[in-house]
């Protein structure tokens, strides 16, 4: 083999080498981004949002919210209790340490609360009518 033979198949190595590499990355990205979509569309189609961020951190127990970074609003399940110790259940909205919602006791009675968090999952409610509640998220 001479070496113009020698230097033309050394190119063409190389040359292949380069173009094989562009092309991986390529698919690799390509695989990125559509696992990225692939993830965004599962999360909304699990939690339907409207024209809100969505975000998520598997790193809270809570990991889904909505909002703009800085003003996060969460909505939880709730059950507790009442001072006499009656069971209750509800809904409620959170932004921050601070929230309100709805409870409901055992005959049906719905009442209009203010809730404010108190340990992790825990919250104290307060009704229009000043009786407390303790609370745990579902």
């Amino acid at each position: 083999m001479n070496s113009k033979n020698l230097i033309k198949s050394i190119f063409f190595i190389l040359f292949s080498l380069i173009v094989f590499s562009c092309s991986n990355k390529k698919e690799n990205n390509k695989s990125a981004e559509t696992s990225n979509i692939s993830a965004e569309t599962q999360s909304t189609q699990r939690f339907s949002t409207t024209e809100e961020d969505y975000h998520t951190n598997s790193d809270y127990k809570y990991e889904h919210r909505t909002g703009t970074s800085g003003d996060y609003e969460y909505n939880y399940n709730v059950n507790g209790s009442d001072d006499d110790g009656n069971s209750i259940n509800g809904n409620v909205d959170m932004n921050g340490k601070y929230g309100t919602g709805t409870i409901e006791d055992e005959k049906g009675n719905e009442k209009n609360i203010d809730v404010e968090w108190n340990g992790y999952g825990r919250m104290e409610a307060t009704d229009e009518d000043g009786n407390t509640y303790e609370l745990e998220t579902d």
